[in-house]
């Protein structure tokens, strides 16, 4: 039975890793394609404006072009929204302590000490923590 479960979750594992694999393959040679198209449109650009304008400042001209493509592209990235922090949980703590009281009555005399003890410890360490 677990073979079988083991076997399962392996071919799983292989349809989804084959999946990634060939997702990621078609996403590297749309990006290549892509960066092809835009050299091409750049070196036309630049060949458009070389003749009136000589072929250092069409070159100046394709690279202003560039880095103000390159600075929109990233906006995105440079103003994104940032998500607040996660609350901090403070509730480990309480749900410890219900759990020791539950099983206090099957603990030996030693283990419900040590219990104590430790919970102790954590409320000092918790209660020194929350101080301003």
């Amino acid at each position: 039975m677990t073979n079988e479960i083991v076997a399962f979750a392996q071919a799983k594992a292989k349809r989804a890793a084959r999946r990634a694999g060939v997702r990621a393959a078609f996403a590297v040679v749309s990006g290549l394609f892509v960066l092809f198209a835009v050299a091409g449109l750049f070196a036309a650009l630049f060949f458009w404006f070389e003749p009136e304008r000589g072929p250092a400042a069409a070159a100046l001209i394709c690279a202003a072009i560039a880095l103000v493509l390159a600075i929109l592209a990233s906006l995105p990235l440079m103003f994104k929204r940032r998500t607040p922090p996660p609350p901090r949980y403070e509730g480990s703590l309480p749900q410890f302590v219900s759990l020791m009281a539950k099983t206090a009555p099957n603990l030996a005399p030693r283990q419900i000490i040590l219990t104590a003890a430790l919970i102790g410890v954590a409320l000092a360490l918790s209660g020194r923590g929350s101080k301003k």
